[in-house]
């Protein structure tokens, strides 16, 4: 899954700088303009940003307040930790499923975006992302308490 991961990760990003490399280039160079590289670009950034948060969710880096953890003994800041990654969890999962009904409600409408491609199809990251997220949290949460 790691390397699932990473290796989209990194085709999405150098597709988007190839792609907007390309759109300056052909615009500068050659007044040419094609009407879907600039929304195919911005959503390779939504994709890209997702996924990113979900690798630093997997590594472990993701934003997190901890200033009051670090004057806690060892015992509670672990219980404190245990805790917020559930409760991350849960925020995750209610989001995967919010974003599963706003998915499910954009497919009903049948926007296309562009190049016939249905808005739909685009947007399904939001829930795949958070609802790995809320899977990620929780299995943090429970090998954190059977160390």
């Amino acid at each position: 899954m790691r390397r699932v991961e990473d290796g989209v990760l990194l085709f999405l990003v150098g597709l988007l700088v190839v792609l907007s490399c390309a759109q300056i280039l052909l615009r500068n160079l050659f007044e040419l303009t094609y009407f879907w590289l600039e929304p195919l670009t911005r959503h390779l950034v939504l994709w890209s940003s997702f996924l990113g948060a979900l690798v630093a969710t997997r590594e472990g880096q993701h934003i997190r307040i901890d200033a009051v953890l670090r004057l806690l003994p060892p015992i509670w800041r672990r219980r404190a930790t245990t805790a917020g990654e559930i409760i991350a969890a849960t925020v995750c999962a209610l989001l995967g499923l919010i974003a599963l009904r706003f998915v499910a409600d954009e497919r009903t409408y049948g926007v296309e975006i562009f190049l016939g491609l249905p808005q739909w199809s685009v947007q399904i990251i939001f829930p795949i992302v958070f609802l790995f997220m809320a899977l990620r949290f929780l299995v943090a949460a429970w090998r954190r308490q059977h160390q």
